[in-house]
């Protein structure tokens, strides 16, 4: 009976129609028909959020540069930038020609047992960036996947000293794989899941805060003489909060490190690759990591493409001989195609001198939003950042809010800093055709990302629509967010 019942099982399956889409069909897809398949087949709740911000309808023709291009004639100023992956902006010319030149010459993606040109070539030029002696890299395709291979590789070299615990700061974000995600506390990703390093191993202390370091390390060494820290790693400029740490801390950081054998790891995954004005945010100060992490704008807009660099001495202690050399690898890796396009793009960087318009750019973004808090200090309380990151944090009245309750653990307040962030990027949108975005452990700071290719002009139309939203008021925005998700609001907060 079982055997006849699975036949017919195989039967129908092998015999159901399929109907599939062509490609042609789904570049022409129908916006409605579109969201319809995103919320049926993939995630019906992000839709949701997409639909509450306004940016559900977005009905998306292309995109160059800066712009987006929609199919109601509107063109939108990308200042969201896919959250730093788009460094040199949507469809970059030269990316484009370097893809097309690997499908002329029908370069090989995929070659596991042989040596890849374009891998050695894109770590050669990726070293070439950095100070001595992080010349090694491991290829990735991902920020969370690079900082996985930087936390192994740390165990390699120190659990045999019968170090098991990382440090971190609090509030960081390092991904949501694993073992990054025992390393994220920066929104609360880590409930209902099983921690890659369980909680016990992983030591939280204040970020900038040199002192919190030390106290922390010497609370492990515990007048042996030595510690139990394998890595400490640290965001050269926090993602979540846009914050610069104080001047001198990741120079005391690597120092403490090494005084004490522990490993330094710096994460650049959001704000490497030319984003600060420098290469890496480290090399703003004289200071070089044990291990740094890259990934987002490496890809050039258009490749999965993400690095753990290191030095041949620590590499050489992690995985020094023929029988280790691949006790971590990926199948994704150094795709031809995609170290193409990673080459291509650190070319651009320098061709262009991308690095310094993110620089140079990053200072008329600064002026302009410092300026704005100066004529509107009531709304906004701080301007955070640097380069092509940066970012205004709102008065949401939190202050009063913490003389009456925990606003931490407040789920209503939350909601409320949600809703008036959320107020202002629809309003940029809507209004001023204008994307930013927010993140979710910090409801009340407001980010810029634009690409380095960002023009004066185009920063100008930004500070002139924040300027016009402080000067009607952030009320005003909020009136109409909340007209627009009245349900969704009252539901939300209810």
């Amino acid at each position: 009976m079982t055997a006849m019942l699975t036949a017919v099982v195989v039967d129908n399956f092998e015999n159901k129609a399929r109907s599939l889409l062509s490609l042609d069909q789904c570049l022409d897809l129908d916006n409605a028909v579109a969201n319809n398949f995103y919320s049926q087949h993939l995630n019906k709740y992000m839709l949701q959020l997409f639909d509450i911000l306004g940016l559900k309808d977005m009905d998306i023709r292309g995109a160059q540069g800066v712009e987006i291009w929609l199919n109601d004639g509107r063109t939108l100023l990308d200042f969201s930038a896919g959250l730093g992956v788009l460094g040199l902006g949507h469809n970059h010319p030269r990316i484009i020609e370097a893809e097309r030149k690997c499908h002329e010459r029908k370069v090989i993606d995929c070659i596991k047992i042989a040596p890849h040109k374009l891998q050695g070539a894109l770590a050669y030029n990726l070293s070439q960036f950095l100070p001595e002696p992080l010349n090694v890299s491991f290829l990735a395709v991902s920020g969370a996947e690079a900082n996985e291979a930087a936390m192994k590789l740390s165990e390699r070299v120190q659990t045999p000293n019968r170090k098991t615990k990382f440090l971190c700061m609090r509030g960081a974000f390092h991904g949501k794989t694993h073992g990054a995600l025992s390393l994220t506390t920066a929104t609360d990703v880590q409930s209902g899941f099983l921690l890659g390093v369980p909680k016990e191993n992983v030591i939280y202390i204040q970020y900038g805060d040199i002192n919190a370091m030390r106290e922390a390390i010497k609370i492990e060494t515990g007048g042996r003489g030595d510690n139990s820290i394998i890595a400490a790693m640290v965001e050269t400029i926090r993602g979540t909060s846009c914050e610069i740490p104080p001047a001198g801390y990741l120079t005391d950081f690597v120092q403490l490190c090494r005084d004490n054998d522990i490993l330094s790891i710096f994460d650049e995954v959001k704000v490497g690759m030319g984003r600060s004005g420098r290469f890496c945010a480290f090399q703003h100060e004289n200071v070089v990591p044990d291990i740094v992490t890259l990934a987002k704008t490496l890809g050039g807009g258009k490749r999965e493409v993400a690095a753990m660099v290191t030095s041949q001495a620590l590499f050489d202690r992690a995985y020094g001989n023929k029988q280790d050399c691949n006790l971590h690898s990926s199948s994704f890796s150094g795709l031809g195609e995609s170290c193409a396009v990673a080459i291509e793009t650190l070319n651009i960087l320098q061709d262009e001198r991308l690095i310094e318009n993110a620089e140079r750019m990053g200072d008329y973004l600064s002026k302009g939003l410092h300026a704005l808090k100066a004529k509107h200090p009531k709304q906004i309380l701080d301007v955070r950042g640097r380069g092509m990151f940066q970012a205004i944090r709102l008065n949401f009245h939190q202050e009063l809010a913490e003389k009456l309750v925990d606003v931490s653990k407040n789920p209503l307040f939350q909601t409320y800093q949600t809703v008036l962030i959320g107020a202002l990027v629809r309003e940029l949108y809507d209004r001023h055709a204008i994307l930013v975005h927010f993140q979710p452990g910090a409801r009340d700071i407001l980010h810029f990302m634009p690409p380095f290719i960002v023009r004066e002009e185009q920063i100008d139309k930004l500070i002139a629509a924040l300027d016009e939203i402080l000067s009607r008021g952030i009320g005003d925005a909020t009136v109409r967010f909340v007209a627009k998700n009245i349900k969704r609001v009252f539901r939300d907060i209810i």
